[in-house]
């Protein structure tokens, strides 16, 4: 008996931010509409939509002065949750998904860039997807090591709860109704990484954070490589890349340094 697939509608902030691990996943189990929302409208109209995805950017939710669509974005995942739709929320897409419902989303004292480990909550126990069974070989450990690539936060929704966190970052993941946002990039393998990497406002931002040498290795394997568009996608643009400078790496004006880790692949060896 066929099982028709799931309709997810697939928010993308920038071509440099593709759904990455997620992709094969989608591409067997749903029928995906990707809404490139810089440049494309938010649909008014969800009754089409059974899920949605929405992954990284270099922006942030305080960037709405400047770039109108993240306010439709909010709008659109707070009415998905009212319907009771699904929404996965990646990063930027867990920082939209706390502010849909009205928790506050700002500057972290200590961004995260590299590789971390995140700490299941004992919520996270009981949870349908982040449950833990330690009987079962597939099961997902309580500590488990990730991409980070953030600088910003966000208070924890009214009504949900948090299952995962780092000593820097206690909102790391979070469900609502069957909503869930997840602040590391699940979906970053070393590749992927190294197309991050491979824009130079990006390799610059990393270097002043971690040194030059922490991502040489990524520099050297990706001479004379495009990336999958073209050309390498910067993580942050120029001139974000430019703002966090001027404001020490932190976005706070704190002048606390970032925690930073060896920029890795899942499989743990260097990208």
């Amino acid at each position: 008996m066929s099982i028709d697939p799931v309709r997810v509608l697939e928010i993308r902030h920038a071509e440099s931010e593709p759904p990455g691990s997620y992709g094969p996943a989608l591409d067997e189990l749903a029928d995906v509409t990707t809404l490139r929302i810089w440049r494309e409208d938010v649909p008014d109209d969800l009754s089409d939509v059974e899920a949605i995805v929405t992954l990284g950017g270099a922006m942030g939710v305080d960037d709405a002065p400047a770039i109108g669509w993240i306010d439709h974005e909010i709008v659109l995942l707070r009415r998905a949750l009212e319907l009771g739709i699904p929404v996965w929320g990646v990063c930027l897409g867990s920082q939209m998904l706390a502010a849909a419902p009205g928790a506050q989303v700002y500057r972290s004292d200590t961004p995260e860039i590299g590789v971390h480990t995140v700490t299941l909550d004992p919520h996270a126990i009981d949870d349908p997807i982040w449950g833990v069974d330690p009987g079962e070989p597939d099961a997902v450990p309580t500590e488990f090591r990730v991409v980070q690539w953030h600088f910003d936060t966000f208070d924890l929704p009214a009504g949900a709860t948090r299952l995962a966190s780092s000593p820097w970052c206690a909102n790391q993941l979070f469900r609502h109704g069957d909503s869930y946002g997840v602040q590391f990039h699940l979906e970053a393998d070393g590749g992927l990484v190294g197309e991050w990497l491979g824009a130079p406002e990006s390799r610059d931002l990393v270097g002043e954070a971690i040194g030059a040498a922490a991502h040489r290795p990524v520099r050297d394997r990706r001479h004379g490589r495009r990336g999958r568009h073209g050309a390498p996608g910067p993580h942050r643009d120029a001139p974000m890349a430019a703002r966090d400078r001027r404001t020490s790496l932190t976005r706070s004006g704190s002048g606390r340094s970032p925690i930073v880790g060896p920029v890795v692949s899942r499989a743990g060896s260097s990208v």
